[in-house]
């Protein structure tokens, strides 16, 4: 990789970022950078100080494979800006520290420094929401993501674009002739809305892909909620949207979790607390793949939605209390994906799902139409 106006640091390893500021955005010339890497097959490291903050699509996009977010510490040191482990420079790249086995995390991650340190913390509703639509000349994107936001948030998104800050006004229309162009490559888009509203701020991500089944919207969806009791009703409002999108067949899957959080949306370079996973929902596509009896017999109650003859399913893992949560999702993955003694169910498939299908949420139909407008596929 070339020198890049983004990085700082460039070494047989690793591009390093250094962002000395109060806020650090999903910028274009950080996601350009971001690219370079992964076709370099570097690792990227973006370095902060204790007291910044990075915004929700730098946080998701830091979580990725290569990616890490370094903090400096006030004094002398750095640390993992996700685990607070302390990270050493070995002349290559930022790597973790020896003394992280008996130190644990740093103090500053623990506790804050400043105004960081006494910040009183709201929770974050955040989904995780993949659906597959026929590839259709007529075929608009952004139906799913507006719907989520008028169903939880009260209104459409307000802006959108292809980095931060999302300046583009919400346009349903704008955003599918984007992905045209752009198909057979996917595209990445955010998206914001409430802030500074009557209604809660809400921000996410959508990945538009061509795939074999069709066209594949992958969104997260997250938005801020004072307090620290996820209301029944939010629920609610998930399992009947779920229901919508299984009654199209275009439900792939759906995951819903409660996590604290900043009423900003922002992420600072401390502790702020693991989200808990409180529901998910499989598309018919799924039951298909998976098969009703054994949907029915998983160790959560599923509760059938959508079209009866086509139905998708709701679990609802718990009450919210993140000592069960886990635990329950992690058996019910383990049902829905264990391979079973074979044998058809009423519709005349293997009662199994393909493992690993519900963890990457790759649930996709296998019925798409073909159009001229997305003939197009992303390979893979």
């Amino acid at each position: 990789m070339s020198r890049h106006p983004a990085v700082d640091v460039i070494t047989a390893r690793s591009a390093v970022v250094v962002q000395n500021r109060a806020l650090v955005p999903m910028s274009s010339w950080l996601i350009d950078a971001m690219a370079r890497c992964a076709e370099s097959g570097l690792s990227l490291q973006v370095l902060t100080p204790h007291d910044g903050r990075i915004t929700l699509p730098l946080r998701m996009a830091l979580g990725g494979s290569k990616m890490r977010w370094v903090v400096r510490e006030p004094g002398d040191g750095h640390y993992e800006g996700f685990t607070g482990l302390p990270l050493d420079w070995d002349g290559m790249e930022f790597v973790p520290a020896e003394r992280a086995r008996t130190d644990g995390p740093s103090s500053t991650f623990l506790h804050g420094t400043g105004d960081e340190a006494g910040a009183v913390l709201g929770h974050h509703v955040i989904v995780d929401l993949r659906v597959v639509h026929d590839a259709t000349a007529e075929l608009e994107l952004g139906a799913a993501v507006e719907g989520l936001a008028k169903a939880l948030a009260g209104a459409a998104p307000v802006c959108w674009g292809t980095a931060e800050p999302a300046l583009s006004r919400w346009d349903r229309a704008a955003i599918t002739a984007l992905c045209r162009r752009r198909t057979p490559r996917a595209t990445w888009l955010v998206f914001t809305g409430g802030h500074g509203g009557t209604g809660p701020a809400f921000a996410g991500t959508v990945r538009v892909a061509r795939v074999d089944s069709g066209v594949k919207e992958e969104i997260t969806f997250v938005m801020s909620r004072p307090g620290g009791t996820l209301s029944p009703d939010t629920l609610d409002t998930l399992a009947e949207l779920a229901g919508q999108h299984a009654s199209t067949t275009a439900l792939s899957t759906l995951t819903a979790y409660w996590a604290p959080g900043r009423a900003d949306l922002t992420h600072p370079a401390r502790r702020l607390g693991h989200p808990t996973p409180v529901a998910m929902a499989i598309g018919p596509s799924g039951i298909a793949e998976t098969g009703t009896r054994r949907v029915l017999s998983a160790p959560v109650r599923a509760q059938l939605i959508g079209d009866p003859a086509e139905p998708g399913a709701w679990y609802r893992l718990t009450d919210g209390a993140p000592d069960t949560a886990w635990p329950t999702l992690r058996e019910l993955i383990r049902h829905l994906t264990s391979p079973v003694r074979a044998g058809a169910d009423a519709r005349g498939r293997d009662d199994r799902l393909t493992p690993g299908t519900v963890l990457d949420n790759r649930i996709w139909r296998q019925d798409g139409r073909r159009s001229p407008a997305w003939t197009r596929r992303e390979d893979g």
